[in-house]
């Protein structure tokens, strides 16, 4: 009888340290749960912030890719005419003065540098989304180091002109305030037969054919970004 009793007993202290055990398991799975359901919510919201960054600066890059162009179409028109050796009935101080203007993207990216300060980059569930933030990452590097390029060859421009030509002669047609033309004689024409002015030119023609490309293979990048965040 009392053995009887005493197996009983184990089995009975046995079955209760495995309900405890189970027990526990089961709590520890359910925090592991909410757990884990929290962490996917806030990654939903930073990603949803970033989507909503991404896509306002898509609509920035779209707008001064144009310009870009704008400004690229109008050297390129200007080289012609070097290439020429005079204006042919082209109003020069017209064309000269819209290549003057310096376009330049710069997007946002306070979430994004909030993702890749805190290390969360490499924490996000996909994969491939991870992928393509690091090749952002290293194409705005690049679209930075082109862009500052882009300026530096339209501040040499500038000083040369500045020196050479009447600036208020090309801001008659860019300035709001309706500035007047020079009344110091000075013909443009002149500037077309300058081989330090071509030269420039061709700069700045090169600098801004290398700016469109960069600008170009970011919208694609950022396109990709934003197709590929799921919310």
């Amino acid at each position: 009888m009392e053995k009887n009793k005493t197996g009983k007993y184990v089995k009975y202290a046995i079955g209760e340290i495995l309900l405890v055990v189970i027990g526990i398991l089961v709590a520890l799975q359910v925090n592991n749960w909410n757990q884990t359901r929290i962490e996917l919510n806030k990654e939903k919201q930073v990603l949803k912030s970033l989507k909503k960054e991404l896509t306002e600066n898509l609509i920035e890059l779209n707008y001064d890719i144009k310009r870009v162009d704008s400004v690229y179409n109008n050297l390129n028109k200007l080289m012609k005419l070097l290439i020429l050796g005079h204006s042919n009935n082209t109003n020069l101080d017209s064309l000269i003065s819209f290549t003057l203007s310096t376009p330049t993207w710069n997007p946002s990216s306070y979430v994004l540098n909030d993702l890749k300060n805190s290390g969360k980059i490499s924490q996000l569930t996909n994969l491939k989304l991870q992928e393509k933030l690091f090749t952002w990452e290293r194409q705005y590097d690049n679209t930075i180091e082109y862009t500052q390029d882009f300026r530096d060859s339209n501040d040499k421009y500038i000083d040369f002109l500045r020196d050479k030509a009447s600036l208020r002669n090309f801001d008659v047609y860019t300035d709001p305030i309706k500035i007047q033309p020079s009344r110091i004689g000075f013909n443009s024409e002149d500037l077309l037969n300058n081989l330090q002015f071509e030269n420039y030119v061709d700069d700045r023609l090169i600098t801004t054919s290398n700016l469109k490309t960069e600008y170009k293979e970011a919208q694609k990048i950022v396109e990709d970004l934003i197709n590929s965040i799921e919310l």
